[in-house]
């Protein structure tokens, strides 16, 4: 014996239970300048914290105050690296995420920089 309450065919039961057409996801396509100004923005982001590390290594006990100011200088354009870079993506996209996601890494590695420079002069 068969369950016919649900599956009796009807158009009722057709306009209930069958899957609901969707759209097709459109996934966005980002174009050339978007990717060109992310990739600069990575760029600076490694140079604002790769660079100041391999000319004075943070464990250092006895730094040059040269090489630390340099390593200060290295970390402050890299911040202006990519803090152009996504500005310039804020300006392209116009959208307050882009914007967050520039200001927000250079406020914080350039007040990393800045106590690691203060930190190095100390000693």
């Amino acid at each position: 014996m068969t369950d016919t309450r649900f599956s009796d065919g009807s158009a009722a039961y057709e306009a209930q239970y069958r899957p609901r057409e969707q759209r097709r996801t459109r996934w966005p396509k980002p174009d050339a300048l978007s990717i060109v100004l992310f990739a600069v923005w990575v760029v600076g982001v490694l140079a604002s914290t790769v660079i100041p590390f391999l000319i004075v290594p943070p464990t250092s006990t006895d730094p040059q105050a040269g090489d630390v100011g340099l390593a200060f200088l290295a970390s402050m354009v890299g911040v202006g690296i990519f803090v152009g870079a996504g500005l310039g993506m804020f300006r392209h996209l116009r959208s307050q995420a882009v914007l967050v996601f520039a200001l927000v890494p250079a406020v914080s590695i350039g007040s990393g920089a800045i106590i690691l420079t203060a930190t190095l002069l100390a000693l």
